[in-house]
C-alpha cells in the first residue's frame, strides 16, 4: 500500500519572512553601496510591506503577545545604534514603526473605534520621528485587515499609499508598495517553521552591512598607501 503526500500551493508565512528579509537586503545594499542605482530601491519598496503584513499575523496568531512584544522592543533597541552609524539617520528604525503598528493592531481590536486608535498611533510614530512615520502605521494596521476579495479594503489601500505624496520625505518610488498585496496573496494559510527569533536578522544584517563598509574603505586606504 502506497501512501502519497499532497504538496501545499502556495507559500508559507515562513518563505514569506525570507523574502521579505531578501528584498530589505537588496534595499539596504543599494543604499550603502549603490546610492545611485535606484532598481535597487525598487525591489526593496515591497520589503516593508510584507514585514507590516507579519507583524499583523504574528498578533493574530502568537501565543503569548507579551514575549512577542518584548522580542520586538529588544531587537528595536539593538538596530538602533547600528542603523544610526551605517545610515546615518536621525530617524527611529523599522523595528520601533513595527512595534508602534503592533500596539495599534492589539489595542484597536480591545476598542470599538479601532480606526482612531490607528490614527492616534500614526501620529506617535510621525511625532517621534520613525521610519516610514505616519504612514508606516497605517500600511501595518490596513494589512492587518487584508482580504484580496473585500473592493472597501483595496480601496484603504490605495488611499494609504498616496499618502506619500502628501507626506514628505518620500519618493515617487514609494508607491511601487501598491503591488506587495500581489504577494501576500500567495500565501497559503500555513505558518511554516517556527523563527521566534527572526527579527535579530535585522541588526545582524546592519552589523555585516557596516562591517563590509569598513573593510571597503580599508582596502581602499591600503590600496593609496602603495
Amino acid at each position: 500500500m502506497m501512501f502519497y503526500s499532497q504538496k501545499v500551493k502556495g507559500m508559507t508565512s515562513y518563505q514569506l519572512k525570507l523574502i521579505a528579509a531578501l528584498l530589505m537586503i537588496v534595499d539596504h545594499v543599494g543604499v550603502v553601496f549603490f546610492p545611485n542605482q535606484l532598481a535597487f530601491r525598487y525591489v526593496g519598496r515591497l520589503s516593508f510591506p510584507l514585514f507590516a503584513w507579519l507583524v499583523g499575523q504574528g498578533e493574530k496568531y502568537t501565543k503569548n503577545f507579551n514575549s512577542y512584544l518584548i522580542r520586538l522592543a529588544v531587537g528595536a533597541s539593538i538596530s538602533q545604534p547600528l542603523y544610526y552609524v551605517l545610515f546615518n539617520f536621525s530617524n527611529l528604525n523599522i523595528l520601533i514603526t513595527l512595534l508602534i503598528g503592533l500596539l495599534a493592531i492589539r489595542l484597536g481590536k480591545l476598542a470599538n473605534f479601532k480606526y482612531l486608535i490607528w490614527l492616534a498611533f500614526a501620529g506617535v510614530a510621525q511625532a517621534i520621528n520613525t521610519s516610514y512615520g505616519f504612514y508606516g502605521i497605517l500600511v501595518i494596521t490596513v494589512l492587518s485587515d487584508f482580504n484580496s476579495n473585500d473592493f472597501k479594503w483595496w480601496l484603504q489601500w490605495i488611499l494609504v499609499n498616496l499618502l506619500v505624496f502628501v507626506i514628505t520625505g518620500f519618493k515617487h518610488y514609494q508607491l511601487l508598495s501598491l503591488l506587495t498585496p500581489l504577494i501576500i496573496m500567495l500565501w497559503n494559510g500555513k505558518q511554516g517553521r517556527k523563527a521566534k527569533l527572526f527579527y535579530l536578522f535585522y541588526p545582524v544584517h546592519l552589523f555585516i552591512l557596516k562591517v563590509l563598509v569598513f573593510l571597503l574603505f580599508a582596502g581602499r586606504y591600503l590600496m593609496q598607501m602603495n
